[in-house]
């Protein structure tokens, strides 16, 4: 028996044995697995690979992506040129709708980049749903592209984009295949990938995973397989972010565990611009290969030419939101002829690019050839349209579905057509168990083409009085031929068959010419005197629905008409209810905006367009909402006001102005000022009028100073008083003097020379007199008896000059003809104001003292009268704002609260009240035109009973007239066109945009 230390011996020897001769062997093994994995690390580090697989990636995604699409260019666009970022928001997959139409809930509002998931310290795994079209493979195309490019900074660098229905057959067959080997089979074996490449950047976490399209894995339960399989992979790279595309409804049936749900957005009008002008500016480069500013503005020029026509057809506008009908609407309208007249070819390409040409073009399979698979929709849709309904239940939709299967051979079964076309976009389940086109242009256009296979036109003529089946019509009439539906309208000649006929003309549909001409005429009968009144009626009401038919999307899904209303449609109106004619110049041109509108009289157009249209849809004033939206004030020329509905408890309509616009009802201190000497300058005869109207008064003051004077001299009891009277009389007679010398200046044709001489010898004779001495009594007695003769020349010779030569409608505005029944100069006084002030009021009586004061050369006379005058006036230097329709009834008020505060004052101020309120009423209530003669009057009246009513402390009334004078002033301006007429109308439909 072996001793212990005998074993320990055996043991001790055995280890030392293995420590001499095995680790040869490891060591040369780990040797080679050591050189082997520098070796596959140098490779993947010097190989290039990495920039090779980004050249790779970016080539793939350099381009949009347009197959399937029927029409296409000769160029497609670089994705750079032309990519919006429609974004995302969260959303439970339930509430994600199927419509390729359909919009978020208003209250959700947020818009994230896709980006902006992705990338951060935690994985994310995204599931972004979207309807077809929707923009989802675009989305991980650039987002692809993006990581390429910008990899410094972040932490996942290396991109995988792949379409699930290029690997569904692999998936299936090999469920534990690795998602390394599905990359290589995209990527092939051209690039050489160092060994493990995929593998090593997929453990380190270095790959942003993007896969597109697992709704296109046909069968539903195939699809839950590779949904499995894209756990897996989450799972076992779980490092690496993963990003899933689908369409809702092949997302609910086969859910990625633990993924965010994100659904993609639709274009807002803003992108919709965007992507227009960026895909205009593509295709005009290409084909010239250059950029320089007539490219940029030819493109520009194309693309503001389809934003309008969209505008225009509130049914293309709709399809606008969805990318790829963008992108298809684009190519229609620049390879296949201006939209809409076209737009009944767009909904076919639309519904064959839905159906079946993607799926071809992706070679996804289908129990039906592709021009097949229209067949049971187009009878379906016939079938809605005949029954008036919009939505369906399942049963229904599949009894519909079952007769056209039936006579197809090889066809589907109903159940399952129906899952096919749900996941196309086009038809949708609406809610629960109901059925609907997406929108209802798809189903009119489907029942338009099966009245054509089917030789129903019929149904099309004997329906022209029946709107539900209009768009219907227009779409068959648009494709196939026009003239039976036309002659229906013709033989009808409702308003609602009228304008449908119009329609077909204006949308280039093929008619026969004498029917052309037989609507042509009718409708210019409008004009001829003795049509018939209910006939007038008829065919105004279509002039009128057509000039407004082209309406732009507001925010808010209403409708606004951004074109303003023509002079002619404004015409109408006024033809068949007599309304007032707008302000400013006579217009030549009666296809241009009418302006100058008042806005009571907006309303009232208004109120006539839907009695003449039956008020369906009903039109209304647009709220401030509609106009401020981009989409509407963007297309009104500079500086365009429009009436917008009273709202907020205002019964009046209120004006908007664009930004930084000048309001069309400002009078600024200085057009007054200018028209006020205006005024002056054409008023001479007045102004003559008023020096003499002053002149008389000083003359009756002299004749009776005088006499007083001549009875102090008389009675001998001179002494200081006589000397005094005698410097009075003398003082009077100087400023007679002047003043008459100013109205001979001013109008030198009068014939004022010798009454001028007249008070010139008044004047000498009452200066010789005060230097008689006061103890000649017989000397002084005739100086004063010659003076007071003199006077009474005068006054006779002023009477004359009073009577001869007036401004008839100024004076009597004034009060300036009753000037012979006055008994001026009462007080044996030098101050003159109160007895000038009872015959033409204050402040022409303060102006004239002020201006005759200054001794105002005879150059600047005029010009310091009208200084002066609008001082004494009280014009306010910050200007005026009134509203042209607001004159006649502030003339009204102003009248009646002048009268209150006159009371039992002098009459003058009675009397001009009463004629402005009489002149000024006429005119602002547009029953009488503006002259220059009127504005004149009106204007320098208000001004002076606005200083009646200062002087007694009632600053509002004097406000009053102050506006008025203003408003005046406004008026004659727009009038002669120096102040422009900006108010247009446009006109808004609350009914909301069709679904």
């Amino acid at each position: 028996m072996v001793s212990v230390w005998g074993w320990l011996f055996i043991s001790i020897l055995s280890v030392i044995t293995a420590l001499l001769v095995i680790p040869r062997e490891l060591l040369k093994r780990w040797r080679d697995r050591v050189v082997d994995h520098l070796d596959t690390a140098l490779r993947r580090r010097i190989s290039r690979f990495d920039r090779r697989y980004r050249e790779f990636v970016c080539s793939g995604v350099r381009f949009i992506d347009l197959k399937g699409l029927a029409t296409v260019g000769f160029y497609t666009p670089e994705l750079d040129e032309v990519f919006v970022d429609v974004s995302v928001a969260y959303r439970a997959p339930h509430q994600v709708p199927d419509g390729v139409l359909t919009r978020l809930p208003a209250d959700v509002t947020e818009r994230r980049s896709l980006s902006a998931f992705l990338d951060g310290r935690q994985p994310a795994v995204l599931a972004v749903l979207g309807v077809a079209g929707g923009g989802k493979t675009t989305l991980l195309r650039h987002l692809a592209k993006v990581v390429c490019q910008d990899g410094r900074g972040r932490r996942r660098t290396t991109p995988i984009l792949l379409q699930l229905r290029d690997h569904v057959d692999a998936i299936l067959s090999s469920p534990d295949l690795a998602l390394p080997a599905v990359v290589r089979r995209t990527v092939g074996p051209d690039l050489d990938e160092p060994p493990g490449w995929f593998e090593q950047r997929l453990r380190d976490g270095d790959c942003v995973v993007l896969l597109d399209g697992l709704d296109e894995v046909a069968r539903q339960e195939d699809r839950r397989k590779v949904a499995d399989w894209v756990e897996t992979q989450i799972r076992q790279y779980s490092r690496n972010d993963f990003v899933i595309t689908s369409r809702p409804l092949g997302y609910r049936e086969a859910r990625i565990n633990g993924a965010t749900v994100v659904q993609v957005r639709n274009l807002t009008a803003e992108q919709v611009i965007s992507f227009l002008r960026g895909w205009y500016l593509a295709v005009e480069r290409h084909t010239t290969g250059g950029l320089d500013e007539a490219v940029r503005s030819r493109a520009e020029s194309a693309a503001d030419d389809l934003l309008e026509r969209l505008s225009s057809a509130p049914g293309l506008s709709d399809l606008t939101a969805n990318p790829l009908l963008l992108t298809m609407i684009a190519n229609v309208h620049r390879y296949r002829g201006a939209l809409p007249g076209s737009r009944a070819e767009l909904y076919g390409e639309i519904c064959q690019v839905m159906l079946w040409r993607r799926q071809q073009a992706k070679n996804l399979p289908s129990q039906l050839r592709g021009d097949k698979i229209e067949t049971p929709l187009r009878a379906l849709a016939y079938a809605m349209m005949h029954r008036r309904v919009r939505d369906l239940s399942r049963a229904e939709v599949l009894a519909e579905f079952g007769p056209t299967l039936r006579r197809m051979s090889r066809g589907p079964t109903a159940e399952d057509y129906l899952a096919d076309v749900s996941g196309s976009g086009l038809f949708v389940e609406r809610e629960s168990g109901l059925y609907a086109f997406a929108h209802l242009t798809f189903q009119e256009y489907l029942a338009a083409t099966h009245i054509r296979d089917k030789a129903l036109v019929h149904t099309l003529t004997e329906s022209v009085d029946d709107d539900w089946w209009w768009e219907t019509a227009l779409l068959y009439a648009a494709r196939w031929d026009a003239d039976p539906i036309v002659a229906a309208c013709l033989r009808r000649r409702t308003m609602t068959a009228l304008l449908l006929a119009s329609d077909c003309v204006d949308q280039d549909s093929e008619l026969a010419p004498e029917l052309r001409d037989q609507l042509d005429d009718l409708l210019s009968s409008e004009v001829t005197p003795d049509v018939d009144p209910a006939r007038r009626r008829v065919i105004a009401g279509v002039l009128v629905a057509r000039h407004l038919r082209p309406l732009h999307r507001a925010s808010d899904g209403g409708r606004v008409r951004a074109m303003p209303v023509t002079a002619r449609i404004y015409g109408l109106y006024r033809r068949d209810v007599g309304g007032d004619p707008p302000d400013g110049p006579l217009r030549t041109n009666q296809d241009e905006p009418v302006t100058g509108v008042y806005g009571h009289d907006a309303v009232a157009f208004t109120d006539w367009v839907n009695e003449s249209t039956g008020g369906d849809p009903r039109y209304r004033l647009p709220s401030r909402a509609d106009i401020s939206d981009p989409a509407v004030h963007g297309t009104l020329e500079p500086g365009r006001s429009v009436w917008l509905q009273p709202d907020g408890g205002r019964d009046r309509p209120e004006l908007w102005l664009p930004a930084d616009a000048a309001h069309p009802h400002a009078i600024d201190a200085a057009t007054l000022a200018r028209h006020v000497s205006r005024d002056l300058d054409r008023s001479v005869p007045t102004l003559v009028r008023l020096l003499l109207l002053r002149s008389v008064a000083v003359v009756r003051i002299v004749a009776r100073l005088c006499a007083h004077t001549l009875s102090l001299a008389q009675g001998a009891s001179g002494g200081r008083d006589l000397t005094l009277d005698l410097y009075r009389d003398h003082t009077l007679a100087r400023a007679l003097l002047r003043t008459l010398e100013h109205a001979h200046a001013l109008d030198p044709a009068r014939g004022l020379g010798a009454t001028r001489d007249l008070a010139h010898d008044l004047n000498l004779c009452l200066a010789r007199a005060i230097k008689v001495d006061n103890h000649l009594i017989r000397e002084l007695t005739q100086d004063l008896h010659d003076a007071r003769d003199l006077t009474l020349d005068l006054d006779l010779a002023l009477d004359h000059h009073l009577t001869t030569d007036q401004d008839r409608e100024l004076d009597d505005a004034l009060a300036l003809d009753h000037i012979r029944d006055r008994h001026l100069g009462l007080d044996l006084t030098v101050d003159l104001d109160g007895p000038a002030a009872e015959v033409m009021g204050s402040a022409l009586s303060q102006t004239l003292a002020r201006v005759l004061r200054h001794d105002t050369a005879v150059t600047a006379w005029r010009a310091e009268f009208s200084r002066t005058l609008l001082e004494e006036t009280g014009a306010a230097p910050a200007g005026y704002l009134v509203a042209p329709d607001s004159l006649a009834r502030r003339v009204h008020n102003g009248h009646a609260a002048l009268l209150d505060v006159l009371g039992s004052s002098p009459a003058w101020a009675t009397r001009v009240a009463s004629r402005i309120e009489e002149t000024a009423s006429a005119v602002f209530a547009q029953r009488q035109p503006v002259t220059t003669r009127t504005a004149t009057t009106v204007r320098l009246a208000a001004l002076c009973l606005a200083a009646e009513a200062d002087a007694r402390d009632a600053a509002t009334v004097g406000d009053t007239f102050r506006e008025i004078a203003a408003g005046m002033t406004l008026l004659e301006r727009r009038v002669s066109g120096e102040a422009p007429t900006t108010e247009a109308i446009l006109l808004t439909v609350d009914t909301p945009a069709r679904a």
